[in-house]
C-alpha cells in the first residue's frame, strides 16, 4: 500500500502535470520555458545532493554541464547514435570527470574545494572556447535533432521526455536522501574522522561528486538538443553561480528546495524582463534579500513552521513508520577472546621535535577494561588517535590478534572490529539520535547504490532490521525516548551516550572510550558509569581513557599511566593508587605535597 502511494505521489502526479502542461499552455514560449525549467532543475537537484548532504561546495558545475553538452552533441553527430544513448554516454563521462576531481581534492574542504571546482570549470570553459576544430568555439556547434529511431521529437514531446527524466531523477535522489546513502553522505559532511572510525571509506564515498556531475552532464546533454545549437558562451562561470544560487535560495538539503530554487532563478528574470534596464538589478536585489532574510533558504525557513515542518522538513517520518521490536534489547558483540588481543610495541608519535608518545609498550587482554590515565599533556589522546588510525605512528608496531595493523587507515581498523568515541564530541548533529546510531552499522549493510536508488524490498528489510537494532542500543544506554530528536539538542552527557551506542553498532571486539564522562553532570556520570559496567559484564574489551579516577579505579582491571609521552607504570588499580611515581606525576612531588599540607614555606 505504501509503495503504491509512493508511486502515485512521487511519479504519477508529477508526470500527469507535465503531460497536461502543453495542453493547458499551448504556446511555444511557455513550452520552451518549461524545458529550461526542467533542465535547470535536473542540474540543481544533483547539486543539492552534493551541497545539502555532504556540504561540499562546487562552483565549477558548469564544467560537467559543458562536458555533457558537447559529448552528447559530438557523439550523436559523429557516430549517429540515438540521442538518448549519446546523453547517457555524455553523462557517464561527466561523472568520470567528477570522480577524478573528487579524488584530486580529497583533502580539500569548504572554500578550498570550491576553488578546485572553479579551476576545473574554468579549464573546461577555456577548452570549449579554444578547441575550435572539435567544439566550434564561440561560433558554436550544431548537434543533430533529438530523435528516436528516425522520429524527430516535437518541442512538447521533448518537454515530456525531459520531464520524465526529471521525475525519475527526483525519485532516485529522494530514495538516496532517506536511506543509508543519504545518512552516510550527511555524516561525511558533519565529521569525516568520526565516519572513518565507524568503517566509512571517505576516499570511496567522496564519489558523491560523481553522482552530482552525472546529473549536470545529463542537464548539459538535454540543453544541447533544446535549441540545436551550443557555443562556449553558454558555459561561462556565471552559470555555475546560478546553479549554486538555486540550491542555496531554495534550501540546501531539502526535498522541495530545488523546485523553489529553480523557479526563482529561471522564472524571476522572465517576469522582470520587460524592465530591460533594471531587470538584472531587481533580480539581484531579490536574491540578496533571500540570502539575508532566509539563511536556510525559502524551504529551509518555511520548514521551521509547525504546520509545514512535517511536509517540508527532512524529518524522520519514514523512521516513525517502522515497527519497533519491544522485546528485551539485545547487544550483538563478537565472542570475547582470552589472552592478549592487542600489542603496542615501542609506539612513538612525533610532531616535529615533540615526542607526544615515546616508545610505549602496552598489552590489552581480551574481555578486560584497560585504563590509560595521566596528567594533561601526557599523550593519552595521541595514543587513542594512534590506536584508531587517525594518526599513523612514526615508530613502533600495532598488532591486533596477530595481524600488524600499524599502517591501517581508520576505516580498515574499524573493519577489524576496533572503534572509538571522542574526547571532543564528534556527533553527526544534523541527524537524529537513531540515525547517528545507524551510521555505526555502516559496514553491516549489504545493499548497494543501485538497490538504494530504486529502494528495493531488500533495502526496506535492511532498514527495518538495523533500525530495530539501533533502537535496542538506545534502550541499553537509556535514550530510547530521545531517538527521533536531533542529536545536537541533547545534553552533553546524553550526547556522550549516543557516541557509545553508535560505537556499539559497529559490533566491535574492542571499544576505545576517550573521556566518556568529560563535561557530564553527576547524574549523567552515574549513567555513563552504569553503561560501562554493563559493557564490561557482557565481555566487551574496552580501553578507557578518563580523568574521573573513581570510574577508572572501580571499573578497570589494568591501568597504564603515561607522563610526558612515556609509560610511567602499569598494574592493578590498587597498585596504581599507591605508586609513588603516579602520586608525584599527579600531585607534583613531595615538595608540593608538603606545601599543600602547610609544612613548607615559600621563599
Amino acid at each position: 500500500m505504501r509503495s503504491l502511494r509512493w508511486l502515485i505521489v512521487q511519479i504519477g502526479l508529477p508526470l500527469a502535470v507535465i503531460y497536461a502542461f502543453p495542453w493547458v499552455f499551448n504556446n511555444g514560449y511557455y513550452i520552451h520555458m518549461a524545458q529550461t525549467f526542467l533542465i535547470t532543475y535536473i542540474v540543481i537537484v544533483g547539486l543539492n545532493l552534493l551541497v545539502g548532504l555532504s556540504h561540499q561546495l562546487s562552483l565549477g558545475h558548469v564544467g560537467f554541464y559543458a562536458i555533457g553538452a558537447y559529448l552528447t552533441a559530438i557523439i550523436g553527430k559523429t557516430l549517429g547514435l540515438n540521442f538518448f544513448v549519446s546523453i547517457l554516454l555524455g553523462s557517464l563521462v561527466a561523472a568520470a570527470f567528477g570522480a577524478v576531481v573528487a579524488l584530486l581534492s580529497l583533502r580539500s574542504k569548504g572554500p578550498y574545494l570550491a576553488m578546485v571546482t572553479i579551476a576545473f570549470g574554468e579549464l573546461i570553459g577555456i577548452i570549449s572556447n579554444r578547441w575550435i576544430d572539435v567544439t566550434g568555439g564561440p561560433a558554436g556547434y550544431f548537434p543533430n535533432a533529438a530523435s528516436f529511431f528516425g522520429y524527430t521529437l516535437q518541442p512538447y514531446e521533448y518537454m515530456w521526455f525531459i520531464g520524465l527524466l526529471a521525475v525519475l531523477f527526483t525519485a532516485g535522489i529522494s530514495n538516496i536522501f532517506k536511506g543509508r546513502f543519504g545518512r552516510t553522505f550527511t555524516a561525511l559532511g558533519n565529521s569525516e574522522v568520526a565516519s572513518e572510525v565507524l568503517g566509512v571509506n571517505v576516499r570511496g564515498w567522496k564519489i558523491l561528486l560523481a553522482i552530482s556531475a552525472f546529473m549536470a552532464g545529463a542537464g548539459g546533454g538535454l540543453f544541447a538538443h533544446q535549441n540545436g545549437f551550443i557555443s562556449s558562451s553558454s558555459f561561462e562561470f556565471h552559470q555555475s553561480i546560478l546553479f549554486i544560487t538555486g540550491v542555496i535560495i531554495g534550501g540546501a538539503g531539502t526535498k522541495w528546495g530545488p523546485v523553489v530554487g529553480t523557479a526563482i532563478i529561471v522564472l524571476l528574470p522572465q517576469w522582470f524582463s520587460k524592465y530591460v534596464d533594471y531587470h538584472l538589478f531587481i533580480f539581484g536585489g531579490i536574491l540578496l534579500l533571500c540570502l539575508l532574510l532566509l539563511p536556510n533558504g525559502v524551504v529551509g525557513e518555511l520548514s521551521k513552521l509547525p504546520l509545514l515542518r512535517k511536509w517540508l522538513g527532512r524529518g524522520d517520518r519514514n523512521e516513525r513508520k517502522l515497527e519497533l521490536n519491544k522485546a528485551a534489547p539485545l547487544m550483538e558483540l563478537p565472542e570475547a577472546k582470552d589472552g592478549t588481543i592487542l600489542e603496542l610495541g615501542k609506539i612513538r608519535m612525533q610532531f616535529g621535535g615533540l615526542k607526544a608518545v615515546d616508545d610505549v609498550d602496552i598489552e590489552i587482554k581480551g574481555g578486560t577494561v584497560h585504563g590509560i590515565i595521566g596528567p594533561n599533556g601526557s599523550g593519552k589522546s595521541t595514543m587513542v588517535n594512534v590506536l584508531s588510525g587517525v594518526y599513523m605512528p612514526t615508530g613502533g608496531s600495532i598488532v591486533w590478534q596477530g595481524k600488524n595493523i600499524t599502517k591501517f587507515a581508520p576505516h580498515q581498523i574499524a573493519k577489524h572490529g576496533i572503534t572509538r568515541t571522542f574526547q571532543n564530541l564528534q556527533l553527526f548533529n544534523e541527524l537524529t539520535v537513531i540515525q547517528n546510531v545507524l551510521i555505526g552499522f555502516h559496514r553491516h549493510f549489504r545493499s548497494g547504490f543501485l538497490a538504494n536508488l530504486v529502494h528495493t524490498a531488500k533495502v526496506s528489510r535492511e532498514e527495518k532490521e538495523f533500525y530495530n537494532k539501533a533502537y535496542d542500543l538506545l534502550r541499553i544506554v537509556g535514550l530510547e525516548d530521545r531517538a527521533h530528536e536531533t542529536a545536537a539538542d541533547l545534553s552533553y552527557g546524553e550526547q556522550r551516550l549516543v557516541e557509545v551506542a553508535r560505537g556499539l553498532a559497529l559490533q566491535p571486539s574492542l571499544l576505545i572510550l576517550d573521556e566518556p564522562a568529560a563535561g557530564a553532570s553527576n547524574v549523567e556520570i552515574d549513567k555513563i558509569n552504569d553503561v560501562i559496567r554493563r559493557l564490561k559484564k557482557s565481555g566487551l574489551s574496552i580501553i578507557l581513557v578518563e580523568h574521573h579516577m573513581e570510574i577508572v579505579m572501580n571499573i578497570c582491571d589494568t591501568i597504564t599511566v603515561l607522563d610526558f609521552g612515556k609509560k610511567l607504570c602499569e598494574g592493578t588499580p590498587e597498585f596504581i593508587q599507591n605508586h609513588p611515581k603516579v602520586i608525584e606525576a599527579y600531585l607534583g612531588g613531595e615538595e608540593v605535597n608538603e606545601l599543600v599540607r602547610g609544612k613548607k614555606s615559600i621563599g
